[in-house]
């Protein structure tokens, strides 16, 4: 009698759970009773909520990170999507968007050496430069405190020291104040000195007036 009340319970259980979603999966558990039956339960909740999970996950914005030849956008898996420059503007902006939203204006510049530039500005202080439709180059306020780094960890805010851990660095003065040059990026030092922190950066073709 033991075993009887035990087999119904087990299949009132499974009953339940046959019942519990109108659609059901593929995906089963295998029951084995005391008597040496068994009984299949549908694990459609099971599915659905793997699914759920999945869909969360997938949900997390990716990183931007700034590069020499353009942008890099690194998902939560360490999946990278390079952004790089030639690209059309359209495919660009769209892509920094699922990163950082909305971007928080536009303009255009008809007086740059190299002819008129437009630009896309997106929060913590990143611009984009395109020209003909075409992206050519990022530039990074430092204002902002802005999250964004190279692939090595070097932002605005880093020592002129780190950068030279990790690539070959000049200095010279010039109107902007006192500028480097790291290979294809550049920028703005608060001072030619080991602890003279990164003020402002960029890459590519940007407006710059010397």
């Amino acid at each position: 009698m033991g075993r009887f009340h035990h087999f119904a319970g087990i299949a009132a259980l499974a009953l339940l759970a046959s019942c519990g979603s109108e659609t059901e999966t593929n995906v089963t558990t295998t029951v084995q009773t005391d008597n040496g039956s068994e009984i299949i339960v549908p694990q459609s909740n099971v599915a659905a909520g793997n699914d759920a999970v999945s869909n969360s996950v997938e949900g997390v914005a990716p990183v931007v990170n700034i590069a020499p030849d353009g942008l890099s956008l690194v998902g939560e898996s360490g999946s990278t999507r390079h952004l790089t420059f030639g690209m059309t503007r359209e495919a660009v902006v769209a892509a920094v968007g699922t990163a950082l939203g909305t971007p928080t204006g536009t303009a255009r510049n008809e007086e740059c050496g190299q002819g008129p530039v437009d630009t896309t500005d997106f929060k913590g202080g990143l611009s984009l430069s395109f020209q003909q439709g075409k992206f050519v180059g990022w530039d990074l306020d430092g204002r902002d405190k802005p999250p964004f780094t190279t692939a090595a960890g070097i932002g605005t805010g880093s020592t002129l020291r780190q950068l030279r851990d990790v690539m070959k660095v000049t200095v010279e003065e010039s109107t902007l104040g006192t500028e480097f040059a790291a290979g294809e990026l550049g920028g703005l030092l608060s001072a030619d000195a080991p602890d003279g922190k990164i003020e402002h950066m960029w890459a590519g073709s940007v407006c710059q007036f010397r």
